[in-house]
């Protein structure tokens, strides 16, 4: 059966498809790291390497960072991480309008971005180092990937590939229902408010 948008439970193991269109149609993610309890966060240029691709057997994100970074010393510590993605687009809405906005127009602003903006993902999961060929691989797909600006943040000295291997997640659409989903299995939760969870 195919899975419906954050439905209590999906009868496989695949990322959920409202995820995996977000991290498709997503610039960056926020990369959550922690060492000797003082975490960190950090904003990232990312790839989504789905499951079955060339050298993957589970779903996956790449990211490169310096050695020198609080990331990657943290990384190296300890591997365990979070991901945040989402499809909001838009600044936060402004209270005041210019003169010439009618309510037309901002009625029509705020559709839109309601339209764009559906769900936040949480994905944890392990993060490592790539080495040799694997490495060159995932530089080239993420250069690939990523707009030319980006460029800075990938083909510079001492830079590191990472792959993270998504474990699980907690999707949140905008009416605050959460789904939980684990890679090991079929969804490991229920859903309800975040505030209860």
């Amino acid at each position: 059966m195919a899975p419906t948008s954050l439905s209590p439970h999906w009868e496989s193991p695949q990322l959920p498809p409202e995820v995996v269109s977000c991290l498709k149609h997503s610039r960056y993610l926020h990369l959550g790291t922690c060492h000797n309890d003082y975490p960190h966060i950090s904003l990232m240029n990312f790839t989504y390497v789905p499951k079955g691709s060339q050298y993957e057997e589970h779903d996956c994100i790449i990211l490169t960072c310096r050695r020198n970074t609080k990331k990657f010393i943290n990384i190296t510590a300890n591997p365990r991480v979070s991901l945040l993605v989402h499809d909001w687009v838009s600044p936060r809405s402004q209270t005041n309008t210019t003169p010439s906005a009618s309510a037309l127009s901002f009625f029509l602003q705020n559709l839109n971005q309601a339209e764009l903006s559906s769900i936040s993902a949480t994905l944890n999961g392990t993060a490592w180092p790539l080495e040799a060929a694997e490495a060159a691989y995932y530089k080239e797909l993420h250069l690939q990937a990523n707009p030319p600006e980006a460029r800075r943040y990938v083909d510079c000295p001492d830079m590191v590939v990472v792959k993270v291997r998504i474990t699980s997640a907690r999707i949140v659409d905008t009416e605050d229902h959460v789904e939980k989903w684990g890679s090991e299995g079929p969804a490991m939760g229920t859903a309800g408010s975040e505030s209860s969870i």
